[in-house]
């Protein structure tokens, strides 16, 4: 049996010896973060969140092909995080780390997670100067990596390697996920639970305040979050880890598309159905706090026009000072 990730049967984590006498029909209504391949089935989680070469959603069985539909309860939005992250930490065999950044998506991970925390950046960047605030306000453990200019053209050379024609700002957001890779590595964590996800599901990005259809802009963009996914996992698996997303829990995807749109966007507010539930577990700024891009934020952008000074940039995207393009 090839066998990577967990798998959760209403709302239980399932052990090995459980997960080979998956019969297709049980795995439909799986959830978790998996890929499997036994002698009856061939499967990958409903989101590809687990890297892999299956496709995604997806069980192959000599009878016939089954989707993957997890079957799980409708819960509040404060009720689905919780279990979402209870599940992620359920999975006692693989340890695990969260990313922190400062902003709101991490740090109600890594509250709720109780798990030790890295942060990566540059030396006085945006991102790890707030994510040293909040672990030291909320008493969270944490391990720092700053990043320096030898550190990024090392880490530029091998992923570059690994993401053959990939844009300049793919390969920044790649190099802020492979220094998260790294770092956790060294922690000796396999597993980083990240905040990726919320913006696409809540309505953080900056320009969903401009949206004529709200609703559309934020499936679209969900969806194209698999293409991201691809260059997250490949840059973290560089130093054989993967991350774990709980905002992409089935739980917390399906109670995100029941809220009105002045519940997640009203003026200059974002995000504000979750917010409010971090209020119940972190101080209200930082519940409330804005944050950058993480190539930004992290200083990685500004360090890499140092080092490659003729590098062109494609023009800037509508969020740069938004909660993040790919939240950690």
């Amino acid at each position: 049996m090839l066998f990577r990730g967990w798998i959760e049967e209403k709302g239980r984590v399932l052990a090995p010896t459980e997960v080979v006498e998956l019969t297709p029909g049980r795995l439909c209504r799986c959830g978790g973060e998996f890929v499997l391949a036994t002698d009856r089935v061939i499967a990958r989680d409903r989101y590809g969140i687990m890297p892999g070469e299956i496709t995604p959603g997806v069980i192959q069985s000599p009878e016939r092909d089954w989707q993957i539909i997890p079957d799980v309860p409708d819960l509040s939005l404060e009720d689905a995080v919780l279990e979402a992250v209870r599940l992620r930490c359920d999975d006692s065999g693989t340890a695990s780390v969260v990313t922190l950044s400062g902003g709101v998506d991490s740090t109600l991970i890594a509250v709720l997670a109780d798990l030790p925390c890295i942060a990566v950046g540059f030396s006085g960047s945006h991102d790890l100067t707030a994510a040293i605030d909040a672990a030291d306000r909320l008493d969270l453990s944490l391990t720092v990596c700053e990043i320096t200019e030898d550190d990024l053209i090392n880490g530029l050379s091998l992923v570059r390697a690994a993401l053959l024609n990939a844009s300049l700002m793919d390969i920044e957001l790649a190099l802020v996920d492979y220094f998260i890779g790294r770092t956790a590595k060294a922690c000796g964590a396999e597993k980083v639970l990240t905040g990726q996800a919320a913006d696409e599901l809540f309505g953080g990005y900056t320009r969903y305040g401009r949206s004529c259809n709200l609703r559309a802009d934020l499936d679209a963009d969900f969806t194209g979050l698999a293409i991201q996914r691809v260059r997250g996992s490949t840059a973290v698996g560089l130093s054989g880890v993967w991350y774990s997303m709980p905002y992409m829990d089935e739980r917390v995807v399906r109670v995100s598309r029941k809220f009105a749109n002045e519940e997640l966007v009203a003026s200059n507010l974002r995000k504000i159905a979750l917010r409010k539930v971090a209020m119940k577990y972190l101080p209200e700024d930082l519940a409330w706090k804005p944050k950058k891009a993480m190539q930004y934020g992290s200083g990685i952008t500004a360090a890499l026009r140092r080092v490659e000074p003729n590098s062109q940039r494609r023009a800037s995207c509508a969020w740069l000072s938004d909660d993040s393009c790919m939240k950690k």
